[in-house]
């Protein structure tokens, strides 16, 4: 099976130890957002005069040009950088990034009034124009996430994280870490984001599920019914697996978070393999 994880950090001294790790778990290929874990700890960049801190990707940039068919990027970009679309059309010609991501409406909820308020039409429009996949974290703002899709039909709109936020999360967001919500609240808001199904320029990762919806994670039989309804809705080919392994909120290590979706026995093998591999690739228009 031809396994691509679609999210996963690393930073300095990474990219060999990824490598061993997703050899020896049967991983072809992963997509990276870089994030240096550690002593490192935060995003390789620096601080623009108006306070925007612009992100480099200067590990992912090696990694992808020593191992091209094992890794690719997500660069993150803020809507606030006065530059933004023009790093976006530059990305767009990168060899080395498949996707644009945007983090804040999720992570700030003053980010996330302005991704309400139409702010981010220009971030939307300029992804569109390179061609590229956008990946949205924006989990508090769904309504707002139909709205851009259909804004901008020619552009592949991939939401994260099942779409959710985690109890987990919270804890390093700003202005949402008050809200807290029990498993039938969680449930309860995920036949929101089964609504986007609607659109057929959305896609769905499937990332965090043990967190999002509070149950154990491995051998994490108790979200097979919830993937399940994921994949019914937006068909296999819209679901893609991301183990986002390196930062994890509930404990399980990155060969769990796998293994429990390879053994879900509520998919059949074809629908396995889209998800956990062919989604992406396609999405992503990443070939092996």
């Amino acid at each position: 099976m031809d396994i691509v994880d679609a999210q996963f950090h690393f930073g300095p001294g990474g990219i060999d130890r990824a490598l061993a790790m997703m050899d020896a778990l049967g991983i072809a290929a992963a997509v990276i957002d870089e994030f240096w874990i550690g002593e490192w700890m935060g995003h390789p960049g620096y601080k623009l005069p108006s306070g925007v801190f612009r992100v480099t990707q200067p590990t992912i940039e090696l990694a992808a040009t020593l191992h091209p068919t094992r890794f690719t990027s997500l660069l993150r970009v803020d809507r606030r950088d006065p530059e933004v679309t023009t790093l976006i059309r530059l990305a767009g010609q990168a060899p080395h990034v498949k996707a644009i991501r945007i983090i804040g409406p999720g992570m700030e909820k003053s980010e996330g009034d302005a991704f309400v308020a139409g702010d981010y039409s220009g971030l939307f429009a300029a992804t569109e124009q390179t061609g590229l996949p956008l990946f949205v974290f924006a989990p508090c703002q769904l309504e707002a996430i139909a709205r851009y899709a259909k804004e901008f039909p020619g552009l592949k709109v991939i939401v994260d994280h099942c779409g959710m936020l985690s109890n987990g999360m919270r804890r390093f967001v700003t202005g949402y870490e008050g809200v807290s919500q029990g498993r039938a609240a969680q449930l309860a808001d995920f036949e929101h984001v089964l609504k986007l199904a609607d659109i057929p320029n959305v896609a769905l990762k499937w990332a965090h599920a043990a967190s999002v919806f509070e149950y154990p994670p491995y051998p994490g039989e108790k979200t097979w019914p919830i993937l399940r309804r994921a994949v019914d809705a937006f068909g296999a080919e819209r679901v893609m697996w991301g183990s986002d392994a390196s930062v994890v909120h509930t404990g399980e290590c990155w060969g769990e978070i796998l293994f429990s979706l390879r053994a879900n026995t509520e998919l059949s093998a074809a629908e396995t393999a889209a998800v956990l591999g062919g989604s992406v690739r396609n999405w992503l228009s990443w070939q092996a």
